[in-house]
């Protein structure tokens, strides 16, 4: 069980507020062009080519990592890592459940503690 079910479980928040936080969490999640950007592997060029040439209608369907490579910006290696890194780029659920007022922060602190301690038994 994940920390968000066990918050639903507990009747901490609802079903409907841990799907909107997860929303917004994947929506917070810094740019893979971005990230390239700002880690010095393209430049304002490669990346503004790599973002139309997405927004062709055959291309479409391609993730920003897989043109990079396929145009020779980036090479396998660098997406990986930078995927990477971009799993570490969004605000945490508590954090976010926090923020837009569906648990108190105390509250969230004291559930995390117990939810922590239950999964150290486990």
């Amino acid at each position: 069980m994940n920390f968000g079910e066990y918050l639903v479980g507990r009747n901490i928040i609802r079903e409907q507020d841990r799907v909107r936080a997860l929303e917004i969490q994947k929506t917070d999640q810094v740019a893979l062009g971005q990230l390239a950007l700002q880690s010095g592997l393209i430049d304002n060029k490669q990346l503004f080519r790599i973002l139309s040439r997405q927004r062709k209608p055959d291309e479409k369907e391609k993730s920003f990592g897989r043109l990079a490579v396929e145009m020779q910006y980036l090479n396998l290696e660098q997406v990986e890592t930078l995927l990477e890194r971009q799993t570490h780029t969004n605000r945490l659920l508590g954090e976010i459940l926090v923020s837009q007022g569906m648990v108190p922060q105390m509250e969230l602190i004291k559930a995390l503690k117990h939810f922590r301690s239950q999964n150290k038994k486990d």
